[in-house]
């Protein structure tokens, strides 16, 4: 039976982890491959999934000198699945590699490490050399295409998925309980990211500074994924918010719905994307979404959104104007987001994965 190892080491962090996490979850578990998860043992027992599998102890440190060599084991894998651009350099000729998006490398004013720059070229030309680059998005691909004139046969997109057992409609006493363990009010907005500079959450907080000094309304502002406190960059701004700007602690990722279907809508100002799993994520559960109109955000929800450039003040506050309109049919908007996340399904994404990998074995 052909060996798939399956590189696991990001199965904690956001985005990639998830990917990774439902990946495990749903493929099948009697098929043409043995899968061999190379990670942290002690680190992957907290995910029951996991022990279906066997496991190589592997926990070189990412972005490091010892992850560019890999594991020795890797050699005796058929095919190698790496869930990041961070590719084993000695075995990168035997490898499917999945690219979420060029942030790092594209974001130049953001991320002006000349180092890191270096790294991306590096590795991003040696990707010309894998067996199937993977990416998440139209968006995606096409960023490598225009950046690194990669052969466009040799990448398949493939987008991200939902968890359906746990990104649905709650009931109204499971919201209101949510909200009465962390203290959030009865109506909010809600902003989601890890707040990294290209996530935009200062524009975001600045206007709604001028609306609430203004008087023009009173809702308050949540924002999530921070682990409870703002980077030193937003301080200042969020100093003049007061006790409108609620920075929401570190929840259980089965919270997350909860979060969603608590908030009034969530807005996302990002300014650039690979994928954006919580536009899909707020959508499932019935949450409205106010986003920005860059990057992969077009491609993610198509018409079922409303949309801003997310650089000028003036386009959000007519989206946000738009949304509060009594004349906006908000629930067409959310069954638009319902209709939209049901797009997004990890048994598909799944099967897609084992036919990339069938296509290279056969």
């Amino acid at each position: 039976m052909k060996k798939i190892g399956i590189d696991v080491r990001m199965i904690d962090h956001s985005g990639i982890g998830v990917r990774i996490q439902n990946i495990l979850k749903y493929l099948p578990k009697q098929n043409d491959f043995e899968f061999v998860l190379f990670g942290d043992k002690s680190k992957l027992k907290k995910y029951p999934f996991t022990s279906n599998y066997s496991i190589v102890d592997y926990n070189a440190s990412i972005y490091s000198i010892s992850e560019l060599l890999g594991h020795p084991k890797m050699k005796d894998m058929s095919l190698l699945d790496i869930p990041h651009f961070n590719i084993p350099i000695k075995y990168f000729n035997n490898c499917v590699v999945t690219v979420h998006d060029l942030t790092p490398y594209v974001m130049r004013e953001y991320f002006p490490q000349i180092s890191k720059r270096v790294y991306l070229q590096v590795i991003f030309r040696l990707l010309k050399r894998v067996k199937k680059i993977i990416t998440v998005s139209e968006y995606t691909k096409q960023d490598l295409l225009k950046e690194f004139r990669y052969n466009p046969e040799k990448i398949k997109v493939i987008y991200n998925g939902l968890n359906s057992e746990i990104f649905y409609p709650h009931s109204k006493e499971e919201v209101n309980e949510f909200k009465k363990k962390y203290s959030l009010p009865e109506e909010f907005f809600l902003v989601v990211g890890i707040g990294k500079k290209h996530k935009n959450f200062g524009f975001i907080i600045r206007i709604m500074n001028k609306l609430w000094q203004n008087n023009e309304f009173q809702t308050p502002l949540a924002i999530a994924g921070t682990g409870g406190k703002l980077p030193e960059f937003l301080n200042e701004v969020a100093s003049q918010a007061g006790p409108r700007l609620i920075l929401v602690p570190p929840l259980e990722y089965e919270e997350l719905p909860l979060l969603y279907q608590s908030s009034k809508a969530l807005i996302f100002p990002s300014l650039y994307e690979g994928f954006g799993f919580p536009l899909i994520e707020a959508q499932a559960v019935g949450c409205p979404v106010i986003s920005s109109n860059t990057t992969v955000m077009p491609e993610i929800l198509q018409n079922s959104a409303l949309l801003f450039d997310p650089r000028k003040q003036e386009s959000f506050l007519l989206a946000l104007n738009l949304f509060l309109s009594p004349n906006t049919p908000q629930k067409s908007l959310i069954e638009a987001g319902f209709q939209n996340a049901k797009r997004f399904r990890w048994e598909n994404s799944v099967q897609e994965i084992l036919n990339v990998y069938k296509s290279i074995l056969d």
